[in-house]
């Protein structure tokens, strides 16, 4: 299902739908040692080097736990080091993230289509359970969000923006499985991304980069500046980081992976397969850009065939060419659902998308922190960022019998025969058809795609203002050892989106070109312009033959700059009071008491144009292209108490047989929310060292995600989508028992030819928030073993399997998995499912409800694998000056991951082209002093291209296994100047067999193909 703004929207190549992923992988590594330890940092930089002062001083932030460096590690945790952004070239840690093997695409990035009014934003996913699953921190601290709180927005949740934070601040990225709710609240069901910024930092660094691709564009450049000054002895720190990058996008047109001409799976007319591999593109055969006319309000091409069209005297269908003249219409090769073919003169669909959005961000963050004694010290941020990023094409302004009636918003165009920018030749031959067929002869229609007046493109514009600010310190009852904590968090991030729209109105004004008595061609005297304001307030007339004809002077008249707000609020207030309580023969058990209270609030406001014109009755009426939208607009609070505890119950020293330790770790937290009541999450595990060096551990959580603004708040509105009917003929074998779907759409009247209109274009129907959605519920735990020999040192192995039960998941189905829980169940007709849609007489779907509820369940199973090695080479004979070789994989095997809506439906995620059952992700580097060299290759195992898909659907079901192969050189000049080169996708290696995907999501490097960057960096 693909959710849209706009009401005419045509399904691309694939018929699949997925959200965006950019640039080189990066390995994240597991850095839990063993019992008793804080998460470590490995890292593989340049050079082994020591632990500084401010890597100890962060050493501190544990994720997961409030306990500091007393924190048992019960719960695998992968870390990815600040300097590994740095060799590989990362200037989003989005970016980074969402490559590791841990995360599937995300709700929103960079590359792919862009969510709507939140251009270039970048929301992680972790385990692909939903951005609004992930809980991401900075510094132990939550995040403003970026989301917008329409019902269009890319995330119905609260994700925060990792594009907002500056990779050359981070010490290093935490990702904890599952086990964050109790220590930080709602959010947290699939993992905890805590982001740990530098500390203390100490001098001045300035690092520039540029990049290229191999194909001479997407260029990319960026500055960074760090500068930190310690005071008073030492007892002080600023620190103040200024990030610049600019990013230049690439529509899908600019790859051959991804354009018009692409491979793709299309209708296959034999009748062998549901879809059926060919190449030329999928292009629509009933419209082009350059416009094609029509004898009646119909379609000008059915099965490949003359239809409605204006015809040559051989009988072959005519199009306008880019100049505006009639010309013959190249069919291509026909497909089976009547209206596109591959390849030919239709309208090619794919080169019509994004792949990489124009972005340019500038991020200042200062950080500060005192030590005015032992028991007092401050500690804050402040935080300043802009952004204005921009989707570079999207689908258009359609004008076709699919949508709607002629004359209608995005129905054919009803035109005059004697309209003026027509040639007296192409006149003739109209006229004649139109007299063949004996219909008058004044007027004729015209299906057309309207990409020279309407790209679709749209820009969003942050702002991002925060502020942290808190005090610590420590004091002592008796022989007890405490610490207090008490901070308050600001946040305010505001997002403007801006595109040009056309109004139906001035349109419909303009197109009415005649001829006045000087012979000049004019708009036809007596209109009247919209009510809303457009660029040219004078009717110009609008040379609609062709492609690109059209005035300047006609494209303001016909055009308004639609606007959008949104602002994002979070007040964060956390205290608590840690220590230890008593003494076991084992250790200090060790505690945290706390109290948190935050506010969260979102205000989306639609501006005038997508509000619409407000009638009589209440209503509005849509101005242009896109629905009437309403604000959406509301505002929570929690009160939240939090206790965490750790038992040590066997230490090395008390030398107990079988056992060498033992610790005991607990959470609980109580959250009262205004809207949704009380709701309890908790934790526990441990770990137990059995030998030297192997630890196992494991815990259980019960978490919870509260719903947001959005899917609480937002008003009935209307909505497009696109569906997979499974009564249609391309899935009526499919689902988890194709006889009972099978028999079903017969009990529904539908035969097993029956071709959904649907699936390939969209449909209107409904969409509203739910103040009675309660809590999501999730249920997980893990159990692993880590790994770490002194008999090998350097070495370090972990494996973990998570387990994931989410009930009373908040979703809007989409028509689906709506229709999917109707079909497939056994109590049809009687489903709850089968009454949020209707058919008409033709079984067409022609109104739905798509609402928020707490209607569907999700379960995740998972190996989670990590293992890492460091040889210095002098352990093998060779010189100290030989440096190190750092070897590292991480690897997540899903066995299980599947949804439903309802008893009957079963969704499976595992295996399909977005989540491959195996993927991994390692690096080998070699460093010395003043030189290292980085190769890192990614791995997605054989996927299939529609887990759900039944036998039959897909000539070709599955893909090949994809890899890719990244290298990044540094030299360190001097001292203080260091140059770096790195290589994305070294061997331009491309998409895997069958080449059927368009997603920019998973495959982007293969898609874009090789890329270059050139770093050099200064530090005093």
């Amino acid at each position: 299902m693909q959710k849209i703004v706009r009401k005419a929207a045509l399904c691309g190549a694939t018929y699949l739908t997925a959200a965006a992923l950019l640039s080189s992988p990066a390995l994240a590594q597991d850095a839990t040692q063993a019992s008793g330890q804080a998460s470590g940092q490995t890292s593989f930089t340049s050079t082994p080097e020591t632990v500084d002062d401010a890597t100890a001083e962060n050493a501190i932030i544990v994720t997961g736990s409030r306990l500091g460096k007393t924190a048992v590690a019960a719960q695998p945790t992968i870390t990815l080091q600040g300097s590994t952004l740095a060799d590989l070239g990362y200037t989003n840690i989005g970016q980074a993230l969402t490559e590791s093997p841990l995360f599937g695409v995300p709700g929103n990035s960079n590359a792919g289509s862009q969510g709507s009014f939140g251009a270039g934003q970048t929301f992680v996913n972790m385990y692909d359970l939903g951005a609004q699953r992930t809980l991401t921190l900075v510094n132990g601290n939550r995040f403003v969000s970026a989301g917008s709180s329409s019902i269009f927005g890319a995330v119905q949740g609260s994700p925060v923006d990792l594009g907002q934070i500056a990779p050359g601040l981070v010490d290093h990225i935490d990702t904890v499985s599952v086990g964050g709710a109790p220590i930080y609240g709602s959010d947290a069901i699939a993992g905890t991304v805590n982001v740990v910024l530098k500390k203390d930092y100490q001098g001045f660094s300035a690092t520039g980069s540029y990049g290229l691709a191999a194909k001479g564009d997407a260029p990319d450049y960026n500055l960074s500046v760090l500068m930190g000054k310690n005071f008073d002895e030492g007892r002080g720190n600023v620190t103040l980081n200024l990030y610049y990058d600019h990013q230049k996008g690439l529509p899908t047109s600019a790859r051959s992976a991804t354009d018009g001409t692409s491979t793709f799976f299309g209708a296959d007319p034999t009748g062998t397969y549901s879809y059926a591999r060919y190449t030329g593109g999928k292009h629509y055969s009933v419209f082009t850009n350059t416009g094609m006319p029509i004898l009646a309000d119909t379609y000008p091409i059915i099965n490949g065939e003359p239809y409605g069209s204006i015809t040559n005297a051989s009988g072959q269908a005519l199009y306008f060419n880019k100049a505006g003249q009639l010309t013959v219409f190249n069919n291509g090769t026909a497909l089976a659902d009547g209206i596109s073919q591959a390849g030919g003169d239709g309208f090619a669909i794919d080169d019509y998308g994004n792949l990489l959005a124009n972005n340019q961000r500038f991020q200042g963050t200062l950080l500060a922190n005192y030590e005015f004694s032992d028991a007092l010290r401050f500690h804050g941020e402040f935080w300043l960022g802009h952004s204005k990023a921009s989707n570079v094409a999207d689908q258009p302004f359609y004008n076709t019998y699919l949508f709607a009636d002629a004359g209608d918003t995005n129905g054919n165009l009803i035109l005059s025969t004697s309209n003026p920018y027509l040639s007296a030749a192409d006149q003739a031959t109209i006229k004649a058809n139109l007299a063949a067929a004996g219909l008058p002869t004044d007027q004729f229609y015209l299906a057309r795609a309207n990409t020279d007046l309407s790209t679709g493109a749209f820009t969003t514009t942050t702002t991002l203002v925060r502020g942290v600010g808190g005090f610590d310190g420590d004091f002592h009852v008796g022989s007890h050892n405490f610490t207090w904590e008490a901070t308050l968090n600001y946040g305010r991030i505001s997002s403007n989106t801006k595109t040009r729209e056309i109004v139906t109105q001035n349109y419909n004004n303009a197109l009415d070109a005649v001829l006045d008595s000087s012979g000049n061609i004019v708009c036809n005297p007596g209109y009247t312009s919209a009510s809303i304001p457009t660029l040219n307030s004078t009717c110009a007339p609008l040379d609609i033959f062709g492609n690109g004809n059209a005035s300047q002077a006609a494209l303001d008249y016909i055009t308004a700059l639609a606007k959008t707000h949104q602002v994002n609020t979070q007040l964060d207030i956390v205290a608590d009071v840690k220590g230890d309580i008593l003494t076991l023969p084992a250790g200090k058990v060790q505690f945290v008491l706390g109290y948190e209270h935050r506010r969260e609030s979102q205000d989306f406001n639609p501006g005038d144009f997508y509000r619409g014109e407000l009638q009589s009755d209440g209503t509005y009426l849509q101005y242009g292209n896109s629905v009437p939208m309403t604000a959406v607009s509301g505002a929570y609070h929690t009160d939240e108490g939090f206790g965490e505890i750790t038992i040590p119950l066997i230490s090395h020293d008390m030398n107990a047989p079988l056992i060498r330790a033992a610790d005991f770790h607990g959470a609980a937290r109580y959250t009262d929310n205004n809207l949704t009541g009380g709701s309890w999450s908790y934790t526990a595990g441990g770990t137990l060292e059995t030998v030297a060096g192997l630890t196992l551990r494991g815990n259980y959580t019960q978490s919870f995600r509260s719903p947001s603004v959005t899917e609480l708040f937002a008003p009935t509105g209307s909505v497009y989508e696109t569906a997979n009917d499974p009564c249609d003929f391309r899935y009526i074998d499919s689902g988890p028992n194709p006889s009972v779907r099978a028999a079903n759409c017969a009990a529904a009247g539908l035969s097993p030819d029956f071709q959904s209109n649907i699936v390939d274009y969209t449909a209107k129907g409904t969409s509203s928030g739910n103040t009675g959605l309660r809590n999501e519920l999730a249920k997980s735990w893990t159990a692993g073993v880590a790994f770490a020999p002194s008999y090998v040192p350097g070495l370090s192995i972990t494996a973990d399997y998570v387990s994931i039960n989410i009930s009373n998941e908040i979703s809007q189905p989409g028509m689906t998995s709506l229709m999917n829980a109707c079909y497939d169940s056994t109590d049809y007709p009687n489903s709850s499912a089968c009454s949020t849609f209707t058919r008409d007489s033709d079984g067409q779907v022609v109104d739905f409800q798509d609402n928020y509820l707490n209607i569907a369940i999700e379960k995740f199973r998972a190996v989670q694998a990590a293992a890492n090695y460091t040889l210095p080479l002098s352990d093998i004979g060779l010189p100290d000056k030989a440096g190190a070789l750092k070897l590292g994989v991480t690897w997540l095997h899903t066995t299980k991951h599947y949804y439903k809506v309802g008893l009957d439906d079963n969704t499976q995620v595992k295996g399909g082209y977005t989540d491959p059952v195996d993927s991994v992700q390692g690096n080998i580097d070699w460093g010395t002093k003043r030189f290292d060299w980085l190769w890192q290759v990614t791995y997605y195992g054989p996927s299939k291209i529609d887990p759900n898909a039944g036998e039959g659907t897909y000539e070709y079901p599955r893909m090949s296994p994809y890899w890719m192969i990244n290298t990044s050189v540094g030299v360190k000049v001097t001292d203080n100047f260091k140059i770096r080169m790195i290589v994305d996708n070294v061997f331009n290696l491309g998409v895997p067999s069958p080449y059927t995907t368009t997603s920019a999501n998973k495959y982007f490097d293969a898609i874009m193909g090789r890329y270059f960057r050139l770093n050099a960096s200064v530090d005093f």
